[in-house]
């Protein structure tokens, strides 16, 4: 198989499933592991591609927003498992702010707190909610069609007058130089402000979320933030590094 016909199909493979190991590829490229290796190390040089411990990550657009529906169907399981563990930790009668996003809609089956009142920017959320006979309040301002959550001055001027005793925030990234970040500044700025006004603050990131940098970083400095993620993710070998700077629990057993 000629070269560059290897790396188009290295990176269709990376494109459908984010992160793909060593031997998979193998697997699926039909090559050795010397062949794939030296692959890879020509897709990074050519940005292309980032090489991680047993494998390898596509480099994602910074400032391009994956479509809703997209995300829903990506990491699913795992989104799940995560979403179980976040929705426990809510009490009884406590004040709640919920992100839009595919990660934080799935809480809202394991929700089963009394006399809750959620506050969420996202659209899909509001129907599930009220199904759940849960209290909710909607955010209003500009309409995102990428990911159906409300952002802009009057969603921000709105988050702003409430006080919560937990934020659930999903993320896009998370690296140990750049922090949290999302490929949308109005997005970003939400989060910020829910942060801002909680007692709490819980990202949900799957495995798929490490090591990845977009173009708005969401200012953390003064928040008290744990980050919510899987027993996949609790494998990542740079994990120690990140609990030095971040609280992280999951992986429910």
């Amino acid at each position: 198989m000629i070269t560059e016909k290897r790396y188009d199909l290295i990176l269709q493979e990376l494109n459908k499933k984010d992160f793909l190991s060593l031997q998979e590829l193998i697997n699926r490229i039909g090559c050795s592991a010397s062949t794939i290796r030296r692959d890879l190390s020509k897709l990074q040089q050519m940005g292309k591609l980032q090489r991680v411990h047993g494998g390898a990550t596509i480099v994602h657009n910074r400032v391009l927003e994956p479509i809703l529906s997209d995300k829903l169907a990506t990491n699913l399981t795992e989104k799940k498992e995560i979403a179980q563990y976040a929705a426990a930790l809510i009490q009884d009668r406590e004040y709640i702010f919920l992100d839009a996003g595919s990660s934080t809609i799935e809480m809202i089956p394991f929700i089963t707190a009394k006399e809750i009142v959620v506050v969420t920017n996202g659209l899909t959320h509001v129907e599930k909610l009220l199904a759940k006979g849960i209290k909710t309040l909607m955010v209003g301002g500009e309409v995102k069609d990428t990911t159906l959550a409300t952002v802009g001055a009057s969603a921000l001027e709105i988050v702003r007058r409430y006080c919560f005793d937990k934020a659930f925030l999903g993320m896009n990234g998370i690296d140990l130089k750049h922090g949290l970040t999302t490929p949308d500044e109005k997005e970003a700025l939400i989060k910020e402000m829910a942060m801002q006004r909680s007692n709490e603050s819980f990202v949900l990131v799957d495995h798929s979320k490490f090591k990845q940098v977009y173009f708005a970083r969401i200012n953390d400095d003064d928040a008290d933030v744990t980050i919510l993620t899987s027993k996949e993710a609790l494998t990542e070998p740079s994990l120690a590094q990140f609990q030095e700077r971040y609280h992280i629990l999951g992986g429910l057993s």
